[in-house]
């Protein structure tokens, strides 16, 4: 088998072993993960073991020990930091247990990984084809779990002579415990290189805040944000992924300080170039304490080549939550309770979310419209079911001179009283359904395949049943409050008081199929709509067969 066809050949998982020096594979990193990402499709491990013998059988098949540097440093940044554009498809993993200056910490590592290996790919055609043997045993003795017919694969033959000359190399400092805080929210490249750097400077402890609460509430989409709890267990499983042999402590953090003012034994604190100042605090309040101040390490950001027009330049979490609006993120499932076509959307939001506009845009787009709130005032009109039920209900004083029911008259009951709004909602509701269906079929016979059925109460009144898939409408509680300012020249408190009545962000975003936020730009809105309907154009053939 030719290399060719090798690389044809792709696996989920594999194991990447550098064996060249490291100024030398500093220079290659692009070239090295770009041939990795033709044969890898899922999870890739990197292990550095340069300039290893591999010839010297006598040599307990173990990995070598390998003293923190910045080369070695900067290595592992380079490999995160190229992997985003090369190869962001790719959950990268840059294996640190040998890299320590405790021997005894080295001779003692063993990864248990969380995907199987099936292929092990080495960067030095030479060296693989004369020790595929001792390779073997090296592959069982230091990771688990491993495909019983493991494959080798030399992906790379770089070219370098022992007589080249190299900077002198720069020891780093470690610590005995290391401490640093972050969301880590889906993690990404940025958040390994913090986490890496953790792991390659703590000897023995590693402390992590992972933030939770209020301090998230000034993020963007917040709502999208992971749990906590998922979160912690990403940065667990990732600690134990790259350095099985350390201790670690990841805890759920309601401020800036977390544990780095109640543990005296702390000695070094990464932080980003952004949150240097955040350093320079916690070593203040710990001099109120007496505690020892805590080096400060600083890392760069991570430049994102691939960001979009409105999003952070940098590697950010905050990007991957804006790149989740106009996608699928809970399943859409079958609903076979209602006709396959038309396909009927329900567009639902808080107040002042933008729903009525995005709406619009979607009609643009082909699609037909229900209003569900002008509804309403259609579901107990004289000589309507929903009438005769409403006045029979809160009594003949809510009607006008011509016998209608006086809005304003019954609003004033309800409003102040919310058995009674129930009671009117109980009535109203069911009848604004049957008429919000009629006008389904209606556009059903004048051939209309998507029909959107808006609604602010959508969710609240049950009336997903009603659609094929919801679409929800966020915006920030700050943005509602304004908008409502300017809009209805409400004052504050009125405002936040009518957004409290409405469906929760929370509750769109658990409830709803795709999410769209019209917080910014006009023209970030208009593509988050082109961008929802034109996965909804693709995966609409399947849907509309699998409602049949």
């Amino acid at each position: 088998m030719n290399s060719d066809e090798r690389e044809a050949i792709m696996f989920e998982s594999g194991l990447l072993i550098l064996t060249h020096p490291v100024p030398i594979l500093r220079k290659n990193v692009q070239d090295i993960l770009s041939r990795a990402a033709k044969i890898i499709s899922s999870k890739l491990y990197v292990h550095i073991q340069p300039n290893r013998s591999t010839k010297q059988e006598t040599e307990p098949p173990t990995a070598r020990l390998i003293l923190p540097d910045k080369n070695v440093q900067m290595l592992m940044t380079d490999i995160y930091s190229s992997s985003a554009s090369i190869c962001g498809n790719i959950d990268i993993y840059v294996l640190l247990g040998n890299i320590t200056n405790s021997e005894n910490h080295a001779t003692k590592c063993r990864y248990n990984l969380r995907s199987k290996l099936e292929v092990v790919l080495m960067d030095n055609n030479a060296e693989f084809s004369v020790n595929e043997q001792y390779l073997t045993r090296f592959i069982q003795n230091t990771f688990q779990p491993i495909e019983k017919n493991i494959k080798f694969q030399s992906i790379c033959d770089i070219n370098s002579t022992p007589e080249q000359s190299f900077e002198e190399i720069s020891h780093i400092q470690t610590y005995r415990q290391v401490v640093l805080g972050g969301t880590f929210d889906r993690l990404h490249v940025g958040h390994k290189i913090l986490l890496g750097e953790g792991c390659l400077l703590a000897d023995d402890g590693l402390t992590v805040g992972v933030t939770t609460g209020e301090m998230n509430l000034k993020k963007s989409l917040p709502e999208l944000m992971q749990p906590t709890a998922d979160r912690i267990h990403s940065v667990v499983q990732f600690i134990e992924t790259v350095k099985p042999q350390i201790v670690h402590r990841v805890v759920p953090i309601t401020d800036m300080f977390g544990p780095t003012i109640t543990d005296p034994d702390l000695e070094c604190i990464i932080v980003s170039a952004e949150t240097m100042k955040g350093g320079q605090i916690v070593n203040q309040e710990r001099q109120k304490k007496s505690y020892k101040e805590l080096d400060v390490h600083t890392i760069d950001l991570v430049q994102d080549l691939c960001h979009g027009q409105y999003e952070e330049a940098k590697v950010s979490s905050s990007s991957l939550r804006k790149r989740l609006l106009g996608t699928v993120i809970n399943p859409v499932k079958v609903n076979q309770n209602i006709p396959s076509s038309p396909y009927v959307l329900g567009v639902t939001g808080g107040i002042a979310s933008g729903k009525s506009a995005i709406c619009k845009r979607l009609e643009k787009l082909g699609a037909a419209t229900v209003d569900c709130d002008k509804l309403g005032h259609k579901a107990y009109v004289k000589g309507t079911p929903g009438y005769d039920k409403v006045v029979s209900s809160f009594g003949t004083g809510i009607l006008d001179d011509r016998g209608e029911v006086h809005r304003r008259a019954l609003g004033a009951i309800v409003f102040s009283d919310e058995t009674k709004m129930q009671m009117l909602n109980d009535i109203v509701w069911p009848e604004i359904a049957k008429l919000a269906q009629e006008e389904v079929r209606k556009y059903s016979k004048e051939g209309k395949t998507i029909v959107v059925l808006e609604a602010a109460i959508l969710l609240r009144a049950g009336w997903e049943d009603l659609c094929h898939e919801v679409w929800g409408c966020v915006i920030s509680v700050q943005e509602a409050i304004k908008r409502l300012e300017d809009r209805n020249n409400l004052p504050q408190e009125e405002a936040l008081k009518r957004i409290k009545l409405g469906t929760t962000n929370e509750e769109l975003v658990s409830k709803s199929n795709v999410i769209l936020c019209s917080q910014w730009e006009y023209e970030y809105t208009q593509q988050q709509v082109e961008k929802a309907w034109k996965l909804l154009q693709d995966r609409l053939p399947s849907q509309m067969k699998s409602n049949y």
